[in-house]
């Protein structure tokens, strides 16, 4: 048994592999039940596929092949699957071969084998009826064939396959939740379809292979969740479904934390590649698991979703046939936002080397204890492109069209992002609003969005034209215990600072119209005052017939908050739609021990 595979052989072996699984996505999207019924393996898997397709390349020899492979599986894998099967091509690096270009048989099935066992390591809790079952039983297959001098490397192959879809097949009677659903695992259908493919490329012909090779830019088209994701019925147990990439030379720096992420959530998986570890977790704390995967490395790449926000879009009517979606510097109540459908696109804090997701990973408490510290580096960053692009994939299966509101252009790059993703949609009706605004007014934009769509009495277009003419309207008066954070922004100067800071000033900002900048219009000696003067200025615009609805944000303790709205209720008989505490990216650019009250010109209910 002399038969070997060349380096280019299996290169387009992955290929082929790789886009079986592309071309299976709505199907194995039906199938999804396990872990979570959230009928997204399908895309998850495809999506890792496709990031494999544009960038694995051609190598010298196999191992380098293999390498780039780990690489790419694990950067464009999601999902409990898909970092799973990640997991397998990281260990396929683990096997020394005898030869570099020409791959043995028997190299290969300890090849596997070793994929296999990194596979199922990953897994805190592995059960049988999953891809994990189906990755062994392929490997024991391939084993069987060994043991068979006579056969060749093609039958060799197809027989291991048979017996992996044997395996597969099996899936449904080793779960319960697969047999009361009548499917297979969906994850395992989507391995079987990955050697399934491998298979189509060894035995074709050279037409057949070329035309794999050649088509590198396989359907370049947006990743899309199925139709058939509206079938859900399974209620998260956890909210979050989380995965982050942390740079790290320990692959197992994580280990020390791997009881307390068990008691953080569930599905736990946990990939390695050079220099890097990627975990998936369902989980309601994300702020907590992001804090023990800061002390193992770098986090350099975080992707969050709101599984019972997605379960309630795709299963329960909707008061409108028009999303709204707002990014994080929107300063609204997360309870007001999931209760009324409203998506977040989350911005980036960096800290340092470390990435982390405004209002979902990382809160502003946590934010000021690093700005505590002047040797770190802390900043903000737009949300990425992938998040967004996920965003938009994701509400155009469930509505007829989308409107988001994003921090002002001027203030952020946060707006041209979603532009360019939203640009891609060709036969979906998406506007993305220039707001203007940040923080608290932000907020009540998007709340005012909100009751529009609701009411169901306006068009697409005549919600855009509503929300584009109450924005004018819509400004924040605030109040800073200092300007440091502006004046760390680069938004003010240090001589100014020093001037407030000499005095003890509390200055008092508004949004310049302008500009589009804040704009210091006056300052206060003690706090009680500075509210005083908030208060007139808000009697001010009310005799002018400027304010309807008012909103509190504040960078203090939820008490104080609440005593400063009783504050401004008794002043100004204006009763605040709601209080929250400031987002991280705008808490970074105000100061601890703030307050504002935010308003627009329109009657506003939540």
């Amino acid at each position: 048994m002399n038969e070997t595979l060349s380096t280019e052989l299996f290169y387009g072996m992955i290929l082929s592999g790789a886009k079986q699984v592309i071309h299976s996505e709505s199907e194995l999207n039906r199938l999804n039940v396990f872990p979570v019924a959230d009928r997204d393996t399908g895309t998850n898997l495809a999506s890792m596929m496709r990031y494999i397709v544009d960038n694995l390349s051609m190598t010298k020899d196999t191992p380098e092949l293999l390498h780039q492979l780990s690489q790419h599986g694990l950067v464009g894998c999601c999902g409990n699957s898909g970092l799973i099967f990640s997991q397998f091509f990281y260990g396929l690096t683990q096997h020394r071969l005898t030869e570099k270009t020409l791959l043995k048989m028997h190299d290969f099935v300890e090849m596997i084998a070793h994929g296999y066992k990194s596979a199922y390591s990953s897994v805190s809790n592995p059960k049988p009826g999953t891809i994990l079952t189906v990755m062994e039983k392929w490997v024991e297959g391939y084993r069987e064939t060994l043991a068979n001098a006579r056969i060749n490397l093609l039958d060799s192959f197809k027989s291991s396959v048979e017996k992996a879809k044997v395996a597969l097949k099996d899936t449904m009677n080793q779960l319960e939740v697969l047999r009361a659903n009548h499917v297979v695992d969906a994850g395992a259908q989507g391995f079987v379809n990955f050697i399934d493919g491998m298979l189509a490329y060894l035995s074709g012909d050279k037409e057949h292979r070329a035309q794999i090779i050649a088509d590198r830019n396989l359907e370049h088209q947006a990743v899309r969740l199925s139709h058939e994701f509206e079938d859900v019925t399974e209620f998260p147990n956890y909210r979050y479904c989380f995965e982050t990439v942390v740079k790290t030379a320990n692959e197992d720096a994580l280990l020390p934390y791997r009881a307390t992420l068990d008691s953080l959530g569930d599905s736990i998986v946990i990939g390695k590649g050079a220099q890097m570890l990627k975990l998936h977790i369902h989980t309601n704390q994300p702020e907590t698991v992001t804090q023990l995967l800061a002390k193992a490395g770098d986090v350099i790449y975080q992707k969050i979703d709101d599984m019972i926000l997605q379960f309630n879009i795709a299963n329960r009517a909707h008061q409108s046939r028009i999303a709204i979606v707002a990014d994080t510097m929107a300063d609204i109540p997360l309870s007001a936002m999931q209760e009324n459908n409203i998506y977040r696109i989350a911005l980036q804090v960096k800290v340092n080397a470390n990435s982390f997701l405004d209002k979902f990973s990382i809160n502003y408490q946590q934010t000021l204890d690093y700005l505590s510290n002047p040797k770190n580096h802390v900043g903000t960053a737009a949300p990425s492109a992938a998040i967004v692009a996920r965003t938009l994939h994701f509400l155009e299966q469930f509505y007829d069209s989308i409107i988001v509101i994003p921090v002002g252009k001027s203030l952020s790059s946060t707006y041209d992002v979603i532009v360019n993703q939203a640009h891609k949609y060709k036969d979906k009706l998406i506007s993305v609003i220039d707001s203007k605004l940040n923080s608290a007014p932000l907020g009540l934009l998007v709340a005012y969005a909100n009751q529009l769509v609701n009411s169901n009495n306006y068009s697409h277009e005549e919600v855009v034209a509503k929300v584009e003419a109450a924005r004018s309207e819509a400004n924040v008066l605030i109040m800073l215990n200092s300007l440091d954070g502006l004046i760390r922004s680069g938004r003010l100067s240090k001589s100014l600072g020093w001037i407030a800071g000499l005095f003890r000033l509390k200055p008092l900002v508004h949004i310049d119209v302008a500009t589009g900048k804040p704009k210091v219009i006056g300052a206060a000696f003690s706090k009680r005052s500075a509210w005083r003067k908030l208060t007139n200025q808000l009697n001010l615009l009310q005799e002018q017939n400027k304010v309807k609805s008012i909103a509190i944000v504040h960078s203090d303790t939820a008490s104080h908050a609440g005593i400063f709205a009783k504050y401004v209720k008794r002043k100004t008989n204006l009763e605040p739609l709601y209080i929250t505490e400031v987002s991280s990216i705008s808490g970074i650019h105000t100061d601890k021990n703030s307050f504002s009250i935010g308003y627009i010109n329109q009657e506003i209910k939540l």
